[in-house]
């Protein structure tokens, strides 16, 4: 029976001779299965050892989705270092256009700006429910788009970004 602990801790090598068919055959199994040449023949030979099953699933399992997991990795980790960089690059300009909100209303109303930036939420102030009301659908069309980014096929995604970075490039070296 196969020890999974003992398969993917600790192997020992041991030299065997295979004819060359036998050993294409058992190539061309371990890379239908995703699996190594080792990890193949131990496979084959405990099922036809007539090993219980379910102890040879687990390895070929593992080996399975951690082959997936390594070949998709540098994908995830740029999708999420996208991200990133467009939440940064979002957050700085949303700060930048309140930095200058609050230059004008200093500029505007330099005795009682700070006053003027607060929005009040008592019921009775209409101008302020209707601020709150403004603020809040906004907030839906930018959540309604965000659900919309995220419903889309991850190939298409980066497709766009790969545009919008040709496109940004483009510009910035037309303005040089």
């Amino acid at each position: 029976m196969l020890n999974t602990h003992k398969r993917y801790g600790r192997t020992n090598k041991k030299m065997i001779s295979l004819t060359d068919d036998g050993r294409e055959q058992i190539q061309r199994f371990a890379d239908a299965h995703s699996m190594s040449f080792s990890a193949a023949i131990e496979t084959l030979a405990l099922i036809g050892m007539n090993a219980d099953l379910t102890h040879l699933l687990v390895p070929l399992l593992r080996e399975v989705v951690n082959k997936a997991l390594q070949g998709n990795f540098n994908r995830i980790a740029k999708l999420s270092l996208i991200g990133a960089a467009e939440s940064a690059m979002a957050h700085e300009l949303a700060s930048m256009l309140l930095m200058q909100l609050i230059r004008r209303e200093a500029h505007d109303h330099a005795d009682d700006f700070e006053m003027r930036l607060l929005v009040s939420y008592e019921p009775e102030d209409i101008l302020d429910a209707r601020i709150r009301q403004a603020f809040s659908d906004a907030r839906k069309v930018a959540r309604n788009r965000q659900r919309r980014v995220l419903k889309t096929g991850l190939a298409e995604l980066v497709t766009r970004l790969s545009e919008l970075d040709e496109a940004t490039a483009e510009e910035e070296a037309g303005h040089e």
